[in-house]
Order: structure tokens, then C-alpha cells, then sequence
């Protein structure tokens, strides 16, 4: 767990002194016995433990996943045979209602542990002993379905179910969750000594500005980092290196799983609105532009070929004071999505329509007669 302080009156006169400042002053405070036990062989929950996130799957506030641990007399199978295991889930979807609604639930146990080995325990068929062991189970093609996840909901688009990664998932979904994933990206790993030096230097010769979107970070550079072209952390030659923001960093190829959390992407899309970049105007830059975790409903809208919206919008009073942020919007409809509760009653306060992403694709019909 993170305690992170305000040091924003701090910053403000630092920055009156010279270059940028880098803002990583992070407290860290003891872990709870319960956080140790969900990232290890996880927790035995029941239909109220576990909460819908906007129809993710969390438990106090971390996004989890559900698993069924006892495979009685087809646990040695299961261990052997993915194919033969019972899938685990990330989304309310309908067999999770289907297993509420019989009253077996308490089958499942909780857990956020994202490297597909799954605890599972039970019998061999003919001696009767018992067996445990690691599965690599895989993912419900339900939960996907209710997600529509990469597009799967799309008739003979299998590469979802085949292809899903649990890391990359979580890291998609990142924004919905207050609480960092259990595991991220290792920046540090593979980097030369000399690297935070090198970086620094480098953004400081881009004046701290995104080569991908544009956007500029001098008041923010802990938001620019470096990226290498090849994927080799040690190739620190300047065509190897590129500035990108955190958001356009993360949708770089085999970097699905860096963290970036919903506040740095919202400044990072305040940014790019303040700094008068234009709006979207076809599926592909709302793609590029837009949170990984709408991508979904992204796809959806893409494939029904409604509107071009905007992406991360802000929305002031008669003030002109800023009372939210939408992260898809159609203004002439006063129609938005919406990924954090508060930013939603702001806009509904000023009149606006709001969806959260999954009530958008649960009610896709309804939400296309508002456009």
C-alpha cells in the first residue's frame, strides 16, 4: 500500500529555481497479512466479499480474479492439460451469476497473483490420494464476451482468448483501481548505471515533449520517459531513444504491462487539451489517445460506426472553474464516458448524459439512441 503526500507547494517553488524537479517522493507503509495472502495462494471469498467495479471483479479495491481451487478428481488432469481446468474470471459476467444464483459460490478464492499459475487442489480418481499442484488455467470466454476485451465479442475473433495475457489485463484496466497492480513493469531492470542520467539529459534535449502526441511535460517530467526503439535497455545510443509520455509509452509493442495510473493519464489528456491540440477525427487517433481500458467499448463503437468522439474532455462551471473530465465525450449530444464516480456527478451536475464503459456496452442500444 502507497501513502503519497502533496508536495505540489513544494514543487511550485522548485521550479522557480531551474530545470525540472523529478516527483517521486513516495511513503511506503507496512503491508496488511490479507494483501500477502491475495498475491500468494489467494482468499476464500463468498458472493458479499467480492465487489463489482464497474463489472470488473475487486476486493478491497484491488482488481482480482476468481478461480475454482478445488479440481477434485481432475486436479492431476488440469495440472497436466490446461485445457482440461476450470477457467478463472475477471468480469461479472454471466456464469459467475449463474454460480451465484445455484449457491456455489463459496467454490472460489480470490487472489491478484497475475503469473497464470493457479494453486489447485484435489483427488486422483483411482487411488483416491490427494493432489495439488500448479495449473495454468485459462481465461472465461464469458468474462471476455461481457468485456468485449480486444474486440472478442466479434464473430470468429479468437486472438483475445488465445493470446490473453494477465499481466497486459490488469495493467488495461489499471485506471479503475485506486490501488497500484501487484506487479509492474521492471524500469530498472536491465538499464545501464548511468541511465536516470542519460534519460534526464535526453528529455531535458527533447524540452520535455512527447515525439509521439506532442504534448508538453516541463511541469510534469516524472510523466515523459525514455523509450528504447529496439527493446534493448543497454543501447543508450540517441537513435535508439525516444521521449514519449507515459500514456503513449505504455501503448508501445510488448509494453502492455506498464502501470500508469488514471490521474497521470487525465493530466496527461488535460495537457494535451490546454495546449490546443485538435480533437479526433477518426477511430484510430481516439484509440491512441483514449484510456486502455475503453478500448472495448472503443471497438464496439468503431465496428457500429457512430460518431468520432472527443477524448478526455474537460468540463467547467459558468466559472470557467474545471468540475471534471470525461474521457470520451460528444458535446453537441451532451453524451459521455465516464471512469471515475466523481468526474460523473460533475458532469451529470452540469447536464450532461454519463455512461460508465460497461453500462455503455451492457445498454449499447440505449446508448447509441442518444446520439
Amino acid at each position: 500500500m502507497k501513502l503519497t503526500i502533496d508536495f505540489s507547494a513544494l514543487f511550485a517553488a522548485a521550479r522557480k529555481m531551474g530545470d525540472p524537479i523529478e516527483e517521486d517522493f513516495i511513503l511506503d507503509t507496512p503491508r496488511e497479512p490479507w494483501e500477502d495472502k491475495l498475491s500468494a495462494g489467494g482468499i476464500e471469498v463468498g458472493p458479499g466479499d467480492v465487489d463489482n467495479e464497474d463489472g470488473l471483479l475487486s476486493y478491497r479495491g484491488r482488481q482480482v480474479l476468481l478461480y475454482i481451487q478445488d479440481h477434485g478428481s481432475k486436479a492431476q488432469e488440469a495440472i497436466l492439460d490446461p485445457d482440461a481446468g476450470k477457467r478463472y474470471h475477471v468480469a461479472e459476467c454471466r456464469t459467475l451469476h449463474k454460480m451465484m444464483k445455484e449457491g456455489r459460490f463459496e467454490r472460489y478464492v480470490v487472489t491478484n497473483d497475475i503469473s497464470g499459475e493457479f494453486h489447485i487442489t484435489g483427488y486422483d480418481y483411482m487411488t483416491r490420494q490427494s493432489v495439488e499442484g500448479k495449473a495454468s488455467l485459462h481465461i472465461c470466454k464469458n468474462c471476455l464476451t461481457y468485456l468485449n476485451y480486444k474486440g472478442y465479442s466479434k464473430p470468429g475473433n479468437y486472438s483475445a482468448f488465445k493470446n490473453f495475457d494477465l499481466s497486459e489485463f490488469f495493467q488495461t484496466y489499471s485506471s479503475f483501481f485506486t490501488h497500484t497492480p501487484q506487479r509492474k513493469m521492471g524500469e530498472r531492470e536491465g538499464y545501464t548505471q548511468d541511465w536516470q542520467e542519460i534519460s534526464r539529459t535526453f528529455r531535458q534535449d527533447k524540452a520535455y515533449t512527447c515525439e509521439k502526441c506532442g504534448v508538453r511535460l516541463a511541469d510534469h517530467p516524472k510523466l515523459l520517459h525514455v523509450h528504447h526503439i529496439n527493446g534493448v535497455k543497454s543501447d543508450n545510443r540517441k537513435a535508439n531513444l525516444r521521449a514519449l509520455c507515459a500514456d503513449c509509452h505504455s501503448k508501445e509493442a510488448f509494453h502492455e504491462s506498464m502501470y500508469v495510473s488514471h490521474a497521470d493519464r487525465q493530466t496527461i489528456s488535460r495537457l494535451r487539451h490546454t495546449q490546443q491540440f485538435r480533437a479526433p477525427d477518426n477511430w484510430q487517433e481516439v484509440i491512441d489517445l483514449a484510456d486502455s481500458g475503453l478500448w472495448g467499448f472503443i471497438e464496439r463503437c468503431r465496428s457500429g460506426r457512430l460518431p468520432v468522439p472527443e477524448v478526455g474532455l474537460d468540463l467547467q462551471d459558468s466559472t470557467e472553474e474545471v468540475k471534471g473530465m470525461l474521457e470520451l465525450a460528444w458535446p453537441r449530444q451532451r453524451l459521455g464516458i465516464a471512469i471515475n464516480e466523481r468526474d460523473r456527478m460533475h458532469a451529470e451536475g452540469l447536464g450532461w448524459k454519463v455512461f460508465s464503459v460497461h453500462e455503455a456496452l451492457d445498454n449499447f442500444t440505449t446508448f447509441v439512441t442518444r446520439l
